[in-house]
C-alpha cells in the first residue's frame, strides 16, 4: 500500500507549487492585458494624430463672378472646406500653379493647380487674385473645388492674414 500512496503523491502536485502556478497566471494574464491596451494606444495614437506625410495635389477652378461681393468674415471663410498658404511656382495663360507651404484646414496637398478662366488673368475679376512668381497666396478652396473669391483669397500681405488667424486659429 505504501507504493500507491507514493505514486499518488507523485502524480498531484505539491500544494506550494500549485500555489507558485496560480500565482503566475495572476500576473501574467494581467500583465498580458496591459500589454495589449498598450500596443493599441500607441498605434491608435500614431494613426489618428500623427500628421500626415502623404499629400496629394489638388485642381482648383475659378468661379464665375456674379453680382456684387461682400465684405468678407472670418465665418464666411471657416466654411470654406480647405485653406492653405502657397507660392506661386509657374504661371501659365490657361493656369497657375501653387506649392503649398502650410495647409490651415482640410486635407495634406502638396501642389494646386489653378484653372485659369479663358482669357486667363483679369484683376478685374474680383473673385481671382493676380497671381505673381514667388509670391505668397493664402487661398480659400470650397468642397467642390472651387477656389473662394469677393476677397477670401488673395495675396498673404494683406489684410488678409488677420482673416485667416480669425478663422482658422
Amino acid at each position: 500500500m505504501s507504493t500507491v500512496d507514493h505514486d499518488d503523491k507523485t502524480d498531484q502536485p505539491e500544494q506550494g507549487e500549485q500555489l507558485d502556478l496560480r500565482l503566475l497566471w495572476l500576473l501574467l494574464i494581467p500583465g498580458i492585458l496591459v500589454a495589449a491596451i498598450l500596443v493599441h494606444v500607441i498605434t491608435s495614437d500614431r494613426d489618428e494624430s500623427a500628421p500626415s506625410t502623404a499629400t496629394s495635389d489638388l485642381v482648383v477652378d475659378v468661379p464665375q463672378q456674379v453680382g456684387r461681393c461682400a465684405v468678407p468674415t472670418a465665418e464666411q471663410l471657416a466654411q470654406q472646406a480647405t485653406a492653405v498658404r502657397a507660392t506661386v511656382i509657374a504661371t501659365r495663360d490657361d493656369a497657375v500653379e501653387l506649392r503649398v507651404t502650410s495647409v490651415l484646414a482640410g486635407p495634406q496637398i502638396g501642389l494646386i493647380t489653378v484653372s485659369l478662366p479663358a482669357g486667363g488673368q483679369t484683376t478685374a475679376d474680383t473673385s481671382l487674385p493676380a497671381f505673381q512668381p514667388n509670391h505668397s497666396y493664402l487661398l480659400a478652396i470650397s468642397a467642390d473645388d472651387k477656389l473662394a473669391g469677393c476677397g477670401l483669397s488673395g495675396a498673404s500681405d494683406t489684410g488678409l492674414e488677420d482673416l485667416y488667424k480669425k478663422a482658422f486659429g
